[in-house]
């Protein structure tokens, strides 16, 4: 009568039934593409996503709303904020757009310049990413897709796949995202849905041995970022936190910390005998007690 977690690929045949109703609730969750930008020898991602031409060039070298098409039925859209759907996410802000000459002459400007192979190289080295998930479908289907784009505009992308325990296993297990052994890395991530605050980008929270329980896997420390966070996590009045939010998804945005693949909302079946069924993204079950059945 109810299932939650619908996937993309499930729903044309749920639909057929004819017996239920897809219901969807933001949950907080998006989809998103992360870049190593560690300098540390032990933790170093390619050298070229230290520059934020490249790694604009690189996002907009991929066509996200084809992604979104092919692999998802056009049910979803690409978010411009990490905070798509709440009072949190500016709507000012756009993602990039899919722009291929663009990105090319971002790619040429900062000196990486296609060879014989067709590879972008600059100083003897290749632009060739690491781009690392884990083994769910949808994201094994994006990374080709991702892969073919890339190739078009000159850089070459080898895919790395990791089951999730070892994917989201922390620096003292030696797992490949918290050692920084990836350029591009994909999963759905959420802030402390409904509150806003997320730590992933704080200078404190940069995994280390000295600090291995770190959760900053990209390896940011940006200073001006770093006072955003700390400020807004001391405003007690919400409405004075919206705008702090703003400038913060300005700084990410700009400078392509994070960048959506898709947004990423709780999709549920629900039985068209179903009564009083009102589905959230925060507390799934929060009005259970109502629920009846024709």
């Amino acid at each position: 009568d109810i299932a939650p977690f619908i996937s993309y690929q499930d729903m044309p045949d749920i639909e057929k039934l004819g017996t239920m109703n897809l219901v969807v609730a933001q949950s907080g969750y998006q989809e998103s593409w992360f870049m190593n930008l560690s300098t540390d020898p032990k933790t170093k991602g390619h050298p070229a996503l230290q520059d934020v031409n490249v790694r604009k060039a690189i996002v907009m070298a991929v066509d996200r709303e084809k992604i979104i098409k092919d692999l998802l039925g056009g049910r979803t859209k690409v978010s411009a904020t990490l905070w798509e759907g709440t009072p949190y996410s500016d709507p000012s802000a756009k993602p990039l757009p899919y722009d291929k000459a663009a990105a090319e002459k971002l790619l040429d400007d900062a000196g990486w310049k296609k060879g014989a192979d067709g590879v972008r190289a600059k100083g003897g080295v290749k632009l060739k990413l690491r781009y690392v998930t884990t083994t769910k479908d949808v994201r094994k289907n994006t990374q080709v897709l991702v892969q073919q784009m890339l190739k078009e505009v000159g850089v070459e992308v080898e895919l790395i796949n990791h089951s999730s325990d070892l994917f989201f296993a922390g620096y003292a297990d030696k797992a490949p995202i918290a050692m920084g052994q990836y350029d591009i890395e994909q999963h759905s991530t959420v802030s402390n849905y409904p509150d806003p605050d997320i730590a992933a980008w704080l200078c404190k929270e940069i995994p280390s041995d000295a600090n291995p329980s770190g959760t900053n896997s990209q390896f940011i420390c940006d200073k001006d970022l770093d006072a955003l966070f700390n400020k807004q996590a001391t405003t007690v009045d919400p409405a004075a936190r919206i705008p702090i939010f703003y400038q913060i998804s300005q700084i990410i945005n700009d400078k392509v910390y994070w960048s959506s693949m898709w947004n990423d909302p709780d999709w549920w079946a629900v039985s068209k005998n179903m009564q009083n069924v009102k589905i959230s993204g925060a507390t799934m079950f929060w009005n259970s007690y109502e629920w009846d059945i024709k």
